[in-house]
């Protein structure tokens, strides 16, 4: 998505809520995809128990990343909390149905056919899925192919001499 296309207007100070099982990117590379989509947002992050990672985020922020995971060990009203501290709010369902009524936008894994088998892929996917709900666009990275320098070279027509 493009800086227009974002569905929030005027972020300028975003909450991330880690998960606290695995998450697919690092504190900086969230801090540059979300600044990229947001330019001149500050980015503040914080577990899946509520406590700060790094400074300590304002009571009010323009939008809320939450990737709290199903069967996060995590208040039931922690939804509310962050509907509270949110003007937009973006999550995943985690077990508590509060969240599809108090997040503007929810991803559900139930209903996703695409997610992947495997544990640590199924939580990449959920979060980049989480991302692009809140207007953050993530580039899918493939992974290391075969050398195959030589196979090309055999399969090319041969040069012809002038």
């Amino acid at each position: 998505m493009s800086h227009a296309q974002s569905p929030f207007a005027d972020v300028k100070t975003v909450l991330v809520v880690f998960s606290s099982r695995a998450m697919a990117f690092d504190q900086g590379g969230l801090r540059n995809l979300i600044t990229y989509a947001y330019p001149g947002s500050v980015v503040f992050f914080v577990s899946a128990s509520g406590d700060p990672v790094g400074v300590g985020a304002p009571s009010k922020v323009d939008l809320v990343i939450d990737f709290t995971e199903p069967g996060a060990r995590q208040s039931k009203w922690f939804a509310f909390s962050m509907r509270g501290t949110g003007k937009h709010v973006v999550g995943r369902t985690a077990g508590w149905f509060y969240r599809k009524w108090k997040y503007d936008r929810v991803y559900d894994a139930t209903s996703d056919s695409n997610l992947p088998k495997d544990y640590l892929e199924s939580e990449a996917w959920a979060q980049k899925r989480v991302l692009e709900l809140a207007g953050i666009s993530v580039v899918r990275h493939g992974g290391v192919t075969m050398d195959l320098s030589k196979e090309i070279a055999s399969t090319l027509p041969p040069m012809q001499n002038r």
